[in-house]
């Protein structure tokens, strides 16, 4: 039989793994819009990384926020740019307050320097703790899967404020009227 204590702790685990959930998807929003303010919130003081297959490993807060900073907004003044889409995730709550979690990313890299456009896929292995209440990542990292870029024909290419479709889609709705 089922107990109001057993009840309790189910919704309790499915809390935190919600809340796990939410702090990756905002780890990838911030991370896409470099909000380096807010994304620091998601890391413990202690983070460790091991992003790129382990070829890039920082230790603490400071440390990661730096490479991380640095390095995408040097990508990005060089014209590369990249959306982070986080998919399938694994969350597993090993005691209280400690969770690990498995993602698949896929990363469409547009390139105007370079009028290239591609994708990588890695796997993120995480680490995660609940301080004060809050989940943070305190362990976080990737493995490269595969990676490809090719030279469309015709690119063309809008970041940002730029990207209005307003006038892509009033054309597209004129020649779908003839």
């Amino acid at each position: 039989m089922t107990t109001l204590a057993d009840l309790e702790a189910r919704v309790r685990a499915l809390e935190d793994i919600q809340a796990i959930l939410q702090l990756k998807h905002r780890y990838f929003r911030l991370l896409d819009h470099k909000e380096w303010d807010e994304l620091r919130d998601c890391f413990t003081e202690d983070v460790q990384t091991h992003y790129e297959s382990g070829h890039y490993r920082f230790s603490g807060v400071d440390e990661v926020m730096s490479f991380l900073s640095e390095s995408l907004e040097g990508l990005t003044a060089g014209g590369r740019f990249a959306l982070h889409l986080g998919h399938h995730p694994e969350i597993e709550l090993l005691r209280e307050g400690a969770a690990r979690g498995r993602w698949t990313l896929h990363a469409p890299i547009l390139d105007r320097g370079e009028r290239r456009v591609g994708r990588q896929d890695s796997f993120y292995e995480d680490e995660y703790r609940k301080e004060g209440g809050v989940w943070r990542i305190s362990r976080i990292g990737y493995t490269s899967y595969t990676q490809a870029s090719w030279q469309p024909p015709g690119f063309e290419m809008s970041v940002g404020d730029e990207s209005d479709s307003r006038a892509v889609n009033a054309n597209a709705r004129s020649s779908s009227r003839l």
